[in-house]
């Protein structure tokens, strides 16, 4: 999506640990991920924490919605 935007919604620390609360949003112009470009809008939630060892990010977990991100880019039908 060359036209992607993050917005950050919520950020919590504790310890060695950061959650980051986001939404992202575009739309899927071009190929990636292995999907086409449909020329849809998409918008997403999702969540990253971060692990940190001496002032640097040493690990990394995110996950969003993918079969939301499909559906509105008309790669998946919704159930009826």
């Amino acid at each position: 999506m060359p036209d992607m935007k993050v917005k950050v919604n919520q950020i919590l620390a504790e310890r060695d640990l950061v959650a980051v609360y986001w939404t992202a949003w575009g739309t899927n112009a071009q190929p990636g991920m292995g999907f086409p470009a449909t020329g849809k809008k998409i918008s997403v939630d999702g969540m990253t924490i971060f692990r940190f060892k001496a002032g640097k990010i040493c690990e990394e977990w995110s996950l969003w919605d993918m079969l939301s991100v499909m559906r509105q880019a008309g790669l998946v039908s919704s159930p009826q």
